[in-house]
């Protein structure tokens, strides 16, 4: 199994044969990131520091222990209304017009095979080669469960991201802000890579360090378009093409989206993608769910040519589908140019006899 459950740290680790993806369950019942890079073994809670932080709210549980808040812990599920003052994955309005929520652990399954998302495109893969973490998060008082779901294919060194929002009150709620995957780093200085187009000058690549404040991308034209690419990589500043560490958050989905990189105060560095913010409202009454569209997540300790390789694999042998997807494809004429609309079959066969 690729996913083991530690009951004495209360930590999960997500193996896959390069990587090793970690998460912890805090005394609070909060879902931290430990750790995401070289595969390794044990507990990563040390990475953790706690310490007395200027500004930065406390959680009423932690009572006067002021070495503890939100805002500088890193996350699994980062929400607002909790001290939290970075950018968070999820912005829920409730019945009463507040934004906020808290949703806390409440219990997890692990199973063979990997997740599926009705009516939206993911990875799939045979049973014997993946697994799925599903933790359960819930908010008493506004009645809102988020199950967040973790699939977990070894052999192509990939990890996926998905959520399902489920009102479970009374009331109807909106969620505002909905971001299927974050990274959160407590250290490093890295460089996000995304990139940009337009016709005829596809898919440009930028490399940016990650300045304090915020770095965003995203697409309002209800297509992810050649305009900017729904997905980021980031990569420690010495990464090239063969060396260095580096991930890729990459998003399956062809409609507006966002992605946002952001170093706060500390010099930590938190990552998100998923659907744009912007334009974005969607009702939930009492008993209705959301289900967020997929992150394919990769790590890499040897360079972005390896990175790209991960993720190649994975599109070309668990998203593609069809009788092509293993075998050469029919020859595509792109008469646009040529032709425009004035074509005939005779003139078809013309170009393609001089091509």
């Amino acid at each position: 199994m690729s996913i083991i459950f530690d009951d004495t740290n209360k930590t999960f680790s997500l193996h896959t044969k390069n990587s090793t993806y970690q998460i912890q369950i805090d005394i609070y019942g909060y879902l931290l990131h430990l750790y995401y890079g070289r595969r390794t073994e044990g507990c990563m809670d040390y990475l953790l520091i706690y310490a007395d932080r200027g500004f930065s709210g406390n959680p009423y549980d932690a009572g006067m222990d002021r070495t503890y808040s939100m805002d500088f812990l890193p996350q699994e599920f980062p929400q607002k209304g909790t001290g939290d003052y970075r950018n968070t994955a999820c912005i829920i309005k409730n019945a009463d017009g507040s934004l906020c929520s808290d949703l806390r652990y409440r219990s997890h399954r692990i199973v063979k095979g990997k997740y599926a998302l009705p009516k939206l495109p993911a990875v799939y893969a045979d049973t014997e080669k993946a697994d799925t973490l599903e933790i359960l998060l819930r908010d008493d008082c506004s009645g809102v469960e988020v199950i967040l779901l973790y699939g977990v294919l070894p052999d192509v060194d990939v990890i996926t991201r998905s959520l399902i929002v489920k009102n479970i009150g009374e009331q109807k709620i909106h969620l505002e802000k909905i971001e299927s995957a974050c990274l959160d780093f407590v250290g490093g200085e890295y460089d996000v890579i995304t990139f940009y187009g337009r016709h005829t000058m596809e898919r440009q690549t930028q490399r940016t360090p990650v300045p304090h404040g915020t770095l965003r991308v995203g697409s309002r034209r209800g297509t992810s378009s050649h305009q900017y690419n729904p997905m980021l990589i980031l990569a420690q500043k010495e990464t090239t093409e063969d060396f260095g560490a580096c991930y890729s958050m990459s998003f399956v989905y062809s409609g507006n989206f966002q992605a946002e990189v952001e170093k706060d105060q500390f010099d930590q560095t938190r990552a998100l993608l998923g659907l744009s913010e912007e334009g974005f409202t969607y009702p939930l009454s009492a008993g209705e769910s959301f289900t967020a569209p997929e992150v394919i997540l990769s790590y890499s300790s040897t360079g972005l040519q390896t990175l790209s390789q991960n993720l190649h694999r994975c599109i070309r042998h668990h998203v593609c589908r069809g009788k092509y997807k293993n075998t050469p494809r029919p020859v595509l004429v792109n008469i646009g140019e040529a032709a425009y609309l004035d074509f005939t079959g005779e003139s078809i066969y013309v170009l393609a006899v001089d091509a």
